[in-house]
């Protein structure tokens, strides 16, 4: 059994947030902190890193501004991903995908590469073979448009 660092990395907010925002997905109900703390409590068990605050911070702001404009970035990926409907994509790569999009517009903190990057390499960690070029195509075409 390997043990967890005792610091998280940027990658892992994002696997953090990604989970929350899978969790907010698949019940869509609930307070919004109740489901990030279960996640996080979850993610971190008895660990806490030493950088947790400024971690959890990121994570939580990401899973916020992706829930709270949902909408909004709904519609901007409708318009990019030709004949594919919301309702049918992969949630594991629409939550990807809205993280994306919301860490780039809404959140600020990073530059699109590194966004469109990290959104790869998560559906490389979580998703299926085709989701990388899914995603990237789909972001792509927002964000040629933004």
């Amino acid at each position: 059994m390997t043990k967890k660092k005792a610091t998280i990395k940027r990658h892992d907010s994002r696997v953090l947030a990604l989970s929350a925002l899978f969790c907010w997905e698949s019940v869509k109900e609930g307070d919004l902190e109740t489901i990030f703390q279960d996640i996080a409590q979850d993610f971190f068990g008895s660990l806490i890193p030493s950088d947790a605050p400024q971690s959890l911070e990121y994570a939580r702001r990401l899973f916020y501004e992706t829930v709270n404009h949902v909408g909004e970035i709904d519609a901007m990926i409708s318009r990019a991903s030709q004949g594919w409907a919301i309702s049918r994509m992969p949630k594991v790569d629409l939550s990807i995908l809205r993280m994306a999009v919301a860490e780039v517009l809404y959140v600020k903190e990073a530059p699109l590469e590194v966004v469109i990057n990290e959104a790869l390499e998560l559906c490389k960690e979580f998703s299926t073979h085709a989701s990388p070029r899914f995603v990237n195509g789909v972001l792509m075409g927002i964000f040629r448009v933004v």
